[in-house]
C-alpha cells in the first residue's frame, strides 16, 4: 500500500471523517494533532485499525474521544511503523459510531454550560434532602475537585476524567440541583 500524506485543518474537516479515510485504506502510521494553544494527541494506526492514541493524560479510547472533541487545531498523518502500546481495542467503525453520538452530546452539553471555563459551586442543600443524595466514584472524583475556583476543564484534568465525562457530569449535578455555575 503507498504511504499517504494528509495534513490539514479540523477547522475545514472533521477528524472522525480524516480518520475513516485511513482506515479504509489501510494505513498505518500516526495522526498528530495539534490543537491551536500548543497541545498535542496522537492516534496510532496498523494496517487501518486504531491501535493507540493519546492525549494530555489520558490514552487509548478516552484520548480518542477527548481528540474528536477539541475540534479546533491541526492534524498531520505520519505513514511509518509507530511501536507504541496496544491500547486500543475496538474497531474503528465501533469508536466512530460512539465518537458521533458522543460529538452530537457534546455539542448540547456546550451550549447548556456555556465554556469548560465556567466554574461550578456547590448550592446549599437542606440537611433533609442531603441525605437522599447517593453519588457513583465519577461523580465523586468529580466533587472533590469542586472548590468555587477549579474550571471545568481543570476539574477534568485533576481528576483524570476526560472533558466529555466530566462535563456530562457536571451537567447531570446541575440539572439536580447539587451545583451551579459561577
Amino acid at each position: 500500500m503507498p504511504a499517504m500524506s494528509l495534513q490539514g485543518s479540523l477547522a475545514s474537516i472533521n477528524l472522525a471523517d480524516i480518520l475513516q479515510l485511513v482506515s479504509n485504506s489501510r494505513q498505518t502510521g500516526r495522526f498528530v494533532i495539534t490543537q491551536n494553544n500548543g497541545q498535542k494527541g496522537y492516534i496510532y494506526f496498523d494496517q487501518g485499525e486504531i491501535r493507540h492514541a493519546e492525549c494530555e493524560d489520558f490514552s487509548g479510547e478516552d484520548a480518542i474521544f477527548t481528540l474528536i472533541a477539541w475540534g479546533e487545531g491541526d492534524f498531520i498523518f505520519e505513514s511509518d511503523n509507530f511501536d507504541t502500546a496496544h491500547t486500543v481495542s475496538r474497531p474503528i467503525t465501533t469508536l466512530l459510531m460512539e465518537a458521533a453520538r458522543r460529538i452530537d452530546e457534546w455539542k448540547l452539553l456546550k451550549k447548556k454550560l456555556g465554556s469548560v471555563e465556567a466554574i461550578p459551586e456547590f448550592i446549599a442543600i437542606d440537611k433533609q434532602e442531603r441525605r437522599k443524595i447517593t453519588l457513583s466514584t465519577l461523580e465523586w472524583l468529580i466533587v472533590s475537585k469542586i472548590n468555587g475556583f477549579n474550571t471545568i476543564n481543570t476539574i477534568s484534568r485533576e481528576s483524570g476524567i476526560n472533558i466529555y465525562d466530566a462535563a456530562r457530569i457536571v451537567f447531570g449535578m446541575i440539572a439536580s440541583g447539587l451545583i451551579r455555575l459561577k
